[in-house]
């Protein structure tokens, strides 16, 4: 599991180590690997690159091929913002 930054004058937010510390796994036809996220303006992004479904645990969300799951944390919520694009 990694995080890519796009920028690297960007800093990783404490966020992202708490959803880093997750271990999300990407379960595609029972086999899981590991998301490698890729932080962009303030976001942590996943893409289903393949074209099967992808569930994203531990989150529960289905991403089907070329699908992006984008997870932020905005000060003062208590839970992630999660979007599928």
């Amino acid at each position: 599991m990694t995080v890519e930054t796009t920028t690297r004058h960007e800093p990783t937010p404490i966020w992202m180590a708490a959803l880093m510390a997750s271990r999300c796994l990407a379960d595609r036809d029972g086999k899981g690997s590991a998301v490698r996220w890729n932080q962009v303006s303030g976001k942590a992004l996943y893409t289903n690159s393949g074209n099967d479904p992808e569930l994203i645990q531990p989150l529960g969300v289905c991403l089907r091929g070329g699908q992006t799951l984008a997870v932020s944390w905005f000060p003062g919520d208590t839970s992630y913002t999660l979007e599928v694009r």
